[in-house]
């Protein structure tokens, strides 16, 4: 369709010249003394046009002979830059399919290109840690540290390896220098803060980190538990008969986590150990009250200073709210064993094997029957607790 538009042009435009010269009869004096030359003024238009795409000519391939070596220079810096982003590109292939080897050598070839050679630089280490060379890691690092538009990868990437390698120090000194004057905003560097904590014990901050890695979900719930549940207890083992350090750190706690019941038994324990058992108390009542939990069940069945009947019913009143939990099961029939209710004790340690077998109940069971005289029944389930534990 352009093509035909250029044609028209191009006859609308002969035309138009055919017409001027036709009805142009004027003439063109150049006067140079003694000279004088006329020619026509069609001629004369016509030597300018051809004068003019003579100049533009010569003017155009001169610029463009100036120009050729720049041309060149350019042509191939953009043949180098596509070289080095293909070897990069393969390099990051290489890496993810475990040809580590093959991942230093396209690293190499990368950067030839300015624009890859930090990205390069921090693959090619990150690979060399993976082969456990760290004075080639350590060189890949240095190079790295030359290309500034990396400096923030380099520093996240220095952080990791020195948390695989336990410099956790370090680590979190890294780590503060990518985020000054506040906690980690990215999640990678939130769970790189975290284990080195973890690994550096320093449970305090292991606590306030999490609190902030559960707000931005950077681990999963579980996880999230497991480390608050551990940081919790090595904090407590510190403070361990310590009153008034125990009950600072329990009310530093945000209200959601005193009914955690891995949190909740723990402090109890520790308020027990420390001569408070009425604080322990509380404590283990709220957060049953709140939900059930093995550990707190356990924990309240051994308060000295509560009778064993008013710790029957409790414990009886979360039976009704909680059902036939195995181990409130197992806890009341230790309690009934312990008031003599032989005939209730019986049949809550035998419905909790019913639902759940265990040693513990077995061994809970058989102890009874030695208690009340039928030496057979003891003995069989002494002989199945014993046979649970082996399997």
């Amino acid at each position: 369709m352009r093509w035909i538009v250029w044609v028209l042009l191009a006859f609308a435009t002969a035309v138009g010249l055919a017409l001027l010269i036709r009805f142009n009869h004027g003439n063109v004096a150049i006067l140079w003394p003694p000279y004088r030359v006329e020619v026509s003024a069609n001629l004369a238009l016509a030597l300018l046009t051809v004068a003019f795409v003579v100049l533009h000519v010569l003017v155009n391939g001169t610029s463009r002979a100036l120009a050729l070596p720049g041309r060149i220079r350019d042509y191939q810096a953009r043949r180098r830059e596509r070289k080095s982003t293909a070897a990069l590109r393969d390099s990051v292939l290489a890496f993810f399919e475990g040809r580590l080897g093959r991942v230093e050598r396209l690293a190499r070839a990368a950067q030839a290109s300015p624009a890859t050679a930090g990205a390069a630089a921090l693959l090619a280490a990150r690979s060399a840690q993976r082969l456990q060379e760290p004075e080639r890691r350590d060189r890949w690092l240095t190079e790295a540290a030359q290309a500034p538009e990396v400096e923030h990868a380099l520093q996240m990437t220095q952080a990791e390896l020195a948390v695989e390698e336990q410099r956790n120090e370090e680590a979190i000194d890294l780590i503060r220098k990518l985020n000054p004057g506040g906690a980690p905003r990215q999640l990678d560097a939130l769970r790189t803060a975290l284990r080195a904590y973890e690994q550096a014990e320093r449970w305090d901050d292991v606590l306030q980190t999490l609190r902030l890695a559960e707000k931005r979900e950077a681990l999963e719930p579980a996880a999230i538990r497991r480390l608050r549940t551990s940081a919790f207890d090595a904090l407590l083992a510190r403070k361990a008969g310590d009153l008034p350090a125990i009950r600072e750190l329990w009310r530093a706690l945000r209200p959601e986590d005193r009914t955690l019941p891995e949190l909740a038994a723990g402090a109890a324990r520790a308020l027990i150990d420390g001569g408070s058992p009425e604080e322990a108390r509380r404590i283990l009542e709220h957060a049953l009250d709140a939900g059930y939990g093995d550990r707190l069940v356990v924990v309240y069945s051994r308060l000295g200073t509560v009778a064993l009947r008013d710790r029957l019913a409790r414990l009886e009143g979360w039976r009704e709210r909680y059902g036939n939990e195995p181990g409130l099961l197992l806890t009341l029939g230790g309690i009934c064993a312990a008031e003599k209710l032989w005939g209730k004790a019986e049949d809550y340690l035998t419905l909790a094997l019913r639902l759940q077998p265990s040693v513990a109940a077995h061994v809970a069971l058989g102890e009874l029957y030695e208690a009340i005289e039928r030496p057979a029944d003891a003995a069989a389930q002494f002989r199945m607790g014993a046979r649970l534990a082996i399997d």
